[in-house]
């Protein structure tokens, strides 16, 4: 089995084909198009995501299920988006939608916050009890690793360092 990454940008979208052992057989990407609909920008996801696929060797049969890093307000429990400033989404169900091109599971959570956990369990952090990761690209956000779970604070946005006043 093998598993579709996409890593959610302001510039850019990325795709990875990924085996369950986590090595990256295959990469892809997109450029960050704000100027479509929403469904229009998912429609554009699934499309590289599935050349992508094709180009690895395997075919959807293989994929077990879809993970994002959405740069923004997510709810990993229901798929949904309330808000996204850089790709100007609020109030989305990007699971949903995903999953009219791709009908596979979709778990999603926001970049940082996977970023800061891939690095806890495959990074500079592994081995550790506890990490903060700081992410700087269009945007800047933070992940952080408590006693080796995700800390996302009591609304999902504790690590969101970027938002702060």
């Amino acid at each position: 089995m093998v598993y579709i990454g996409f890593d959610v940008g302001g510039t850019g979208v990325q795709v990875g084909i990924v085996s369950k052992e986590g090595e990256i057989l295959c990469k892809g990407g997109i450029v960050t198009r704000t100027n479509i609909p929403f469904a229009d920008q998912i429609k554009a996801m699934a499309d590289c995501a599935l050349v992508t696929l094709a180009k690895s060797g395997y075919s959807l049969d293989d994929v077990a299920a879809v993970g994002a890093g959405i740069p923004g307000v997510v709810d990993p429990r229901t798929g949904h988006i309330a808000f996204c400033p850089n790709l100007g989404w609020k109030d989305v169900d990007f699971a949903g939608e995903m999953r009219k091109h791709i009908d596979k599971p979709v778990f999603m959570d926001n970049d940082a916050t996977v970023a800061g956990l891939a690095e806890s369990v495959a990074g500079v952090s592994a081995g550790t009890h506890s990490s903060v990761f700081l992410t700087l690209g269009t945007g800047v956000g933070g992940g952080i690793v408590l006693g080796g779970k995700v800390w996302s604070g009591f609304h999902g946005i504790g690590s969101e360092i970027g938002h702060m006043i």
